[in-house]
């Protein structure tokens, strides 16, 4: 019985080490894969670069991410008690406040007498082509829905790459790029 005892445990030794030279062979191996593929720039995996946007809300204010230059992102906010929709951003180059931009969506939406605003919030890509020069518009446009009566509008405002290096702070109203009704119908409660 102690024989049988001795050759189980000596088995399931032989069978942890062959388990880790394994895993551990399959490490080596993928690690070393991976700094040829990474050398060798294959598949274009060295110029992957991640654009996310994130968007939220609640009752009552909605927060979204979008571009707004090349390594700059704003946060919007929309605050559905006053209608503001504003965007901060973050100087890279500084670390510190850079940008403030506002707008009042309801004196665009027409938001509806006597109900209360149901704003849906999220954010787009545009690269707008002709701009010449060192301001130009964001990179990202702020989308608002009116949810009680449809009504969409589309946000952006100006930004200036060269105030951004310069470290200087910039702060001007949203311009409207354009609105639209989503919904052609007439809902009765």
């Amino acid at each position: 019985m102690l024989r049988e005892m001795r050759i189980r445990s000596w088995c399931a030794l032989a069978a942890g080490v062959a388990i880790g030279l394994t895993i551990g062979g399959a490490i080596t191996v993928g690690v070393l894969l991976g700094q040829r593929t990474q050398s060798a720039g294959l598949y274009g995996w060295n110029d992957l670069k991640l654009q996310a946007m994130a968007t939220h809300g609640t009752d009552t204010f909605a927060i979204a991410t979008g571009s707004v230059d090349d390594d700059v992102e704003g946060l919007y906010t929309l605050d559905f008690l006053t209608g503001d929709l504003q965007c901060f951003v973050i100087n890279p180059r500084t670390g510190k406040f850079g940008g403030w931009f506002k707008t009042n969506v309801a004196t665009h939406l027409g938001a509806e007498k006597g109900k209360k605003p149901n704003y849906l919030l999220t954010t787009g890509l545009i690269n707008v082509q002709g701009y010449g020069g060192n301001q130009r518009p964001a990179a990202s446009l702020c989308y608002v829905v009116d949810a009680n009566t449809g009504n969409v509008a589309a946000f952006s405002f100006p930004w200036a790459k060269s105030a951004t290096a310069a470290g200087m702070a910039q702060a001007t109203e949203m311009a409207l790029v354009g609105q639209w009704k989503a919904r052609d119908i007439n809902l009765r409660q």
